[in-house]
């Protein structure tokens, strides 16, 4: 747990060095080794992606929304290569998707903050 907890300060301590970004309800657009910090209900999350081969490396570090010194449980860590054809979402349990979506030629990657909703179709 204290190297996770680590992990999370220390990226979140270089994604600041790194230039950070925050995301709020409008699209937010990440270059390639800058990072982003959400706040995402009752989560916060940090993310940050490198080009690799014509795709978006996509990492994602999501915990609690304490302050860093109380966190409580267990962080998340995310990681998957996003094509530019298709869009990677991370859905979380109080209805909110983070889709990331990677630019042509992964030189750039859009994240939003989404609400979701139920759709249920009437037969």
């Amino acid at each position: 747990m204290a190297m996770l907890k680590s992990l999370v300060i220390a990226t979140t301590l270089s994604a600041a060095a790194a230039g950070l970004a925050r995301a709020d309800d409008a699209s937010t657009v990440l270059a390639p080794g800058k990072g982003v910090s959400f706040e995402v209900g009752s989560k916060h999350a940090v993310s940050y992606f490198l080009t690799k081969a014509g795709s978006c490396n996509l990492t994602v570090l999501m915990a609690e929304s304490n302050e860093i010194d109380a966190v409580k449980g267990a962080a998340m860590r995310f990681a998957v290569a996003v094509s530019p054809a298709r869009p990677a979402r991370i859905d979380t349990a109080e209805g909110k998707t983070l889709e990331f979506t990677c630019g042509p030629a992964a030189s750039a990657m859009t994240v939003k903050v989404l609400d979701q909703v139920a759709y249920v179709p009437r037969s």
